[in-house]
């Protein structure tokens, strides 16, 4: 099943324009490589890709969360019965006891 998530995922996700936003990170991580040393560099970049993995992560796991959950209202919707929602919703209004104590109460 994780096998085939990750081809929906593929298949489904559409990356997002934020063009202005990855614009101002390279500006901003222009600015900062050129005050810093060649180690203190390479320790923003793995900043960057630990950062970068985490969204990835993060949007593979929404999506999975998502999929389920909407697999589980289908599955939900397919057995649904509607004759026990009408009787549901006929005694919303009713109080919260259980029928028996209200029975008991009627006779009362």
């Amino acid at each position: 099943m994780p096998k085939r998530l990750d081809d929906l995922y593929h298949s489904f996700f559409k990356q997002q324009d934020l063009n202005e936003l990855k614009l101002s990170v390279e500006e901003n991580h222009k600015i900062l490589i050129d005050h810093l040393s060649k180690d203190d560099r390479k320790t923003i970049l793995r900043i960057i890709d630990a950062l970068q993995m985490i969204c990835n992560y993060q949007t593979k796991a929404s999506f999975t969360q998502g999929f389920k959950l909407g697999f589980e209202l289908t599955t939900e919707l397919q057995t649904y019965d509607s004759r026990s929602a009408e009787k549901d919703s006929q005694n919303c209004g009713n109080s919260f006891m259980p029928m028996k104590a209200e029975k008991n109460e009627e006779e009362n």
